[in-house]
Order: C-alpha cells, then sequence, then structure tokens
C-alpha cells in the first residue's frame, strides 16, 4: 500500500494538510479516511499536525472540488482561509492550463477565487441571516440579524448569527484581555441556539475600518484565524452601523481585508496563502493501527 503524500499550507497560521486528488492517481484511494484517521493525521503530537485537512479533487460542476474536514474528523461545508491555501496549492500544481479565475465547488456552493500578487482574493458569496439556513433558533432583530442573550459566568451577553455557508455566533466586547476562550468558545460552540454547533467569534471594533477578532472554530477549538468568521463579523457589524462596509480584520495571525460592496451582493476576502512543507505519511501508520 503506497504511503500518502501531502503538502502543508497555511494562512494566517490556520494551517491545512492538503491531499492532491486532482494529477496523483495514487492518492485517490487513500482519500475515504475515517474520522479518527483524519483527527490523527491532524494531530500536532503524533501525526502531522493542522487545523484541517483539505482534499483537492476534479469537479464536474466547476473547475475544482474543495472536500474540507475540521481536525476532529467532521466534515466542514468550507474554510475561508482554507480555501484561499487551495487556491495557491492549485496554482504551485503547475498545470497545463492556468487560469485568473477559479470556481471551486464546495458544500456551501460555488465559491470564486483569483490570485492577486502574493495574496488570494474569494468571493466567499452572500452573507446568510435567515435563520434557518444558518442555522439558529435565535429570531431576526428589527436589523433582520439573528439576536438574542446568552449567559457566560453570570453576565448576559447580546449574541448575533450569521452564516457563510457554515454557522457563526459573534458577541462584541470592549475589550478581549478576559475572554475566556476555551470555556466561552466550546459552551457557545454547543448552545442549543445553534442544531448544528456553531463557529464562535469574539470582536471589538477599534474602529469602523479596524475589527479585532479572537476565533473559535467548530470542531477544531481556537485557532489563529477563520476567513469565514472574519467575514460574518464584518457583515454584522456593518449592518449594526458599527463599521463600515470594508475594513482590516486583525486575527491572532495576521490580517484579512474584507469587503461588501453591496449590501445584497457577496462578501469578498482577501489575504495570503503559503506552502510550508511537502512530506509523506507511512501507509502503516494510517492502516496498521
Amino acid at each position: 500500500m503506497n504511503n500518502l503524500k501531502f503538502k502543508k499550507y497555511e494562512g494566517l497560521g490556520n494551517d491545512f494538510v492538503i491531499i492532491d486528488g486532482v494529477q496523483d492517481n495514487t492518492n485517490l484511494n487513500n482519500i475515504n479516511f475515517s474520522k479518527s484517521q483524519i483527527s490523527e493525521l491532524c494531530n500536532r503530537n503524533f501525526g502531522i499536525g493542522s487545523d484541517g485537512l483539505i482534499v483537492a479533487l476534479p469537479s464536474s460542476l466547476y473547475d475544482y472540488k474543495m472536500k474540507y474536514y475540521n481536525s476532529d474528523g467532521t466534515e466542514g461545508e468550507m474554510c475561508g482561509n482554507g480555501i484561499r491555501c487551495l487556491v495557491k496549492f492549485i496554482k504551485d500544481l503547475n498545470l497545463p492550463i492556468q487560469k485568473d479565475q477559479l470556481n471551486i465547488e464546495t458544500l456551501a456552493g460555488k465559491i470564486t477565487a483569483r490570485i492577486r500578487g502574493n495574496d488570494v482574493e474569494v468571493n466567499m458569496g452572500k452573507p446568510i441571516f435567515k435563520p434557518e439556513l444558518i442555522p439558529t433558533t435565535l429570531s431576526c432583530s428589527s436589523n433582520n440579524i439573528p439576536t438574542g442573550n446568552i449567559i457566560l459566568e453570570n453576565h448576559s451577553y447580546k449574541i448575533f448569527s450569521a452564516g457563510m455557508g457554515n454557522p457563526h455566533a459573534v458577541i462584541i466586547l470592549e475589550d478581549l484581555k478576559d475572554v475566556k476562550l476555551r470555556e466561552w468558545g466550546s459552551f457557545i460552540e454547543t448552545s442549543p441556539s445553534f442544531p448544528l454547533s456553531t463557529n464562535v467569534h469574539f470582536a471589538k471594533v477599534h474602529n469602523k475600518k479596524l475589527i479585532e477578532i479572537l476565533v473559535w472554530e467548530r470542531g477544531c477549538g481556537p485557532t489563529l484565524a477563520c476567513g469565514t468568521g472574519a467575514c460574518a463579523t464584518l457583515a454584522i457589524l456593518s449592518l449594526l452601523g458599527i463599521s463600515d462596509s470594508e475594513a482590516n480584520i486583525k486575527l491572532p495571525g495576521g490580517n484579512l481585508f474584507v469587503s461588501w460592496p453591496n449590501k445584497s451582493g457577496s462578501i469578498f476576502m482577501t489575504g495570503p496563502a503559503n506552502h510550508v512543507f511537502t512530506g509523506e505519511v507511512s501507509s502503516q501508520y494510517i492502516y496498521g493501527k
């Protein structure tokens, strides 16, 4: 049985194992991992180490297909930082036909992206505010944003929700230094208000063009960045009138630029993606346990 070949990419410190199912046919037999195998591959002590695993595949609908898995082995609809890394990965394959713009098939629908110098710009689609589509049991406020309250350590916080093909919860704070990310993030992730669980973001508005976010990713935990979360947060803050329709989003791993030029249209995210290293995983490690 062949070893599994992979490449490691990162976007603002959000890192991913990427497996080539586009031109490496030997890998096509090795991509139907179990949940536990994915978790082991992503483990930072006993595996490769990553926030998620991406399989690049041909698509019958668009240019390529993205299968995305969280580090706990659960399949996710899409990942904003991950899709930037996937686009850079595809560019690095140096395929005979090179396109300026790629359409990627995901469980969240078609995602369009292009290389912009050293960055990747992604059309992330329209933010979702219909509760049943996010999904969330929170009801829409006068701003048409699903809104509610949640109790954290005997204090009530207002919580907002939006979807970017995956669910997001946002809490706006004056300061982030006292956020108990692991305790609060895991509690909100599995709140009954989110039937399929949720990503969680704690946001501080420095000014209308600079927003700082701490990230708890569903099925993963604390990460250095979340592209879909940056987009969901900008959309919510923009509708609330406390940010502009475009802003720099400061994440622990660096900055993303997010723009929502038309409130009835798509939101755009621009940021870096980098190749870290290439390697192989022993077939005995994957299948021998």
